[in-house]
């Protein structure tokens, strides 16, 4: 039995590395031709900001690498009548069904690796490694970086004039929580700083709540601290650009963003988009187990010479295009809080499992 299983695991392995190997390539030649038409970009920043890029693509490739694998590794067993033999011979389909599954959990497991960890690393080192890298392949307005401190946990944001660091930003409300701003003068020395428990933007300008300016922050004497209470402070920055900064959250990996999520729940803050992005993470890796065990429903006719490869193969790349659109819808609902971000990111998933566990059930006197 032993020999059996390693038959199985080869072939859907090979077949995986195969179409992992082959997608690759193709989301490389089309990313590389997209970038070195941008004139704004070296052609080697457009080779950095691809692999640096790589790690998102898997939630699209991995989950196809696993279908295939299936599809084909099964139906080279069906051509040789070599799945047939293996029932023949005793190895039941249960534990056939069994060795797919271990290693679509091989994948899946991968994949939340590369989700919640290698992709936020990725997209933290792309200013370091491409000078403005955020700008040039992002456009964005302003430059923001989340910063991993373990002290304050803040969002920092430095801007032409001073640092700027906040702790929750409620988009709908327009308010930052929790800020401090530190000013420097043209010697990069700290001139003052500006404390305030919230500011909220109305009327196209910030006013602050529980406002403390700190100044004479340059001398050898004490600091001067003026209570201004409620009053307007000078920024640059929109909501809009605060949003463009917040999205940077994608630089934490999923311990980071888990507690980045709790700390907004306790400032009364929506989080349902931010905690769709925290469950997609493990959404995407189920979905690797899902493709892999449809296309694994096969294994149940070895014998149905008169059905063809083509039309299998069409039929199960089809119901991928119809996953992918209706999972990304449902995605986008759970991110404008329109549905619940559980639902929004397990629902497809599970009517999918609803559906596996139909064929098990119909074919169960095989099994």
């Amino acid at each position: 039995m032993t020999t059996l299983r390693e038959l199985i695991l080869k072939e859907w392995f090979r077949f995986f590395i195969g179409a992992f190997v082959v997608l690759i390539l193709l989301i490389s030649v089309a990313e590389l031709i997209n970038g070195f038409l941008r004139s704004n970009v070296t052609p080697m920043e457009v080779v950095f900001n691809h692999l640096l890029e790589l790690p998102d693509k898997m939630k699209l490739i991995m989950p196809v690498g696993c279908l295939v694998a299936s599809l084909f590794s099964i139906n080279k067993l069906k051509n040789r009548n070599e799945l047939t033999a293996i029932f023949a011979g005793g190895y039941s389909r249960k534990k056939f069904m069994i060795d797919i599954t271990m290693a679509t959990l091989v994948v899946s497991l991968s994949q939340f690796m590369i989700s919640s960890f290698i992709e936020p690393f990725a997209i933290s080192k792309k200013d370091f490694l491409i000078e403005d890298g955020q700008a040039k392949f992002k456009n964005l307005k302003s430059k923001g970086l989340m910063a991993s401190t373990v002290g304050s946990g803040k969002m920092w944001f430095k801007s032409e004039q001073y640092f700027f660091s906040f702790s929750t930003f409620d988009k709908v409300k327009k308010r930052l929580n929790d800020v401090s701003i530190y000013f420097y003068d043209e010697e990069n020395l700290l001139d003052k700083k500006i404390v305030a428990k919230s500011l909220t933007f109305t009327d196209g300008s910030w006013n602050g709540i529980g406002v403390f300016n700190y100044t004479n922050l340059k001398n050898d004497q004490y600091p001067q601290i003026e209570n201004l209470g409620q009053t307007t402070v000078a920024i640059s920055e929109s909501p809009e650009d605060f949003k463009e900064i917040e999205a940077d959250i994608t630089t934490l990996n999923i311990f980071e963003l888990y507690n980045y999520i709790k700390k907004l729940q306790e400032g009364g803050i929506n989080v349902n988009e931010y905690l769709v992005i925290l469950l997609e993470k493990v959404s995407i890796s189920l979905i690797c187990s899902i493709f892999g065990l449809v296309a694994a429903i096969g294994a149940f006719r070895p014998n149905r010479r008169g059905n063809s490869f083509g039309k299998t193969l069409l039929g199960v790349f089809v119901f991928v295009i119809f996953y992918w659109l209706i999972n990304s819808y449902f995605i986008e609902l759970g991110k404008s809080s329109k549905l619940n971000p559980y639902a929004a990111c397990f629902g497809v998933p599970i009517l999918f499992s609803i559906f596996l566990v139909i064929q098990f059930i119909r074919n169960r006197k095989l099994i």
